[in-house]
């Protein structure tokens, strides 16, 4: 059974902007009966974001040789999630609004010359490809690279 994934940009706030504790379904445990109630287990995933400048004709795919070229840089992203309510609702077909209620970004962006210092060969994936389009060619002049760079997250109780 395939899972679904749902995507929204309405609920992209700035870093720093207060995020509701959402409601929703959740099954308490050794119950049978969910409730609806305020999120008791939630949580984010620290993440990178990329910002795209430069578009692309409709319909015309950029090669991943040729992303690079689109990239206006990197923020930093926190994707909030529920996840007792996560849990109830995945079933059947996955996680909905629990999964990422909120997604909140650094204010700045990080250009990939500014990254220029932190950048290193990327290891080499022995992937059998799916598709040619999910991979760099090999001849594309283009070595596959990514960055260094070292995220903490530090969390204060109120």
């Amino acid at each position: 059974l395939p899972i679904g994934y749902h995507g929204r940009a309405s609920s992209v706030v700035l870093s720093g902007t207060n995020v509701t504790r959402p409601r929703g379904l959740s099954l308490a445990k050794g119950s049978t009966v969910p409730a609806y109630g305020p999120c008791k287990v939630m949580d984010y995933e620290l993440e990178m974001g990329i910002f795209i400048g430069s578009g692309n004709d409709l319909g015309r795919p950029v090669t991943c040789d040729d992303a690079r070229e689109h990239i206006i840089g990197l923020v930093l992203v926190n994707d909030w999630s529920a996840r007792d309510i996560q849990k109830y609702e995945y079933v059947p077909l996955g996680p909905f609004t629990a999964k990422n209620f909120a997604t909140s970004i650094s204010p700045w962006i990080v250009t990939l010359e500014a990254l220029a210092p932190f950048s290193q060969p990327a290891p080499t994936q022995d992937l059998n490809p799916v598709a040619d389009y999910l991979s760099h060619s090999p001849t594309g002049g283009r070595q596959r690279e990514t960055f260094d760079i070292q995220l903490e997250v530090v969390v204060e109780a109120k």
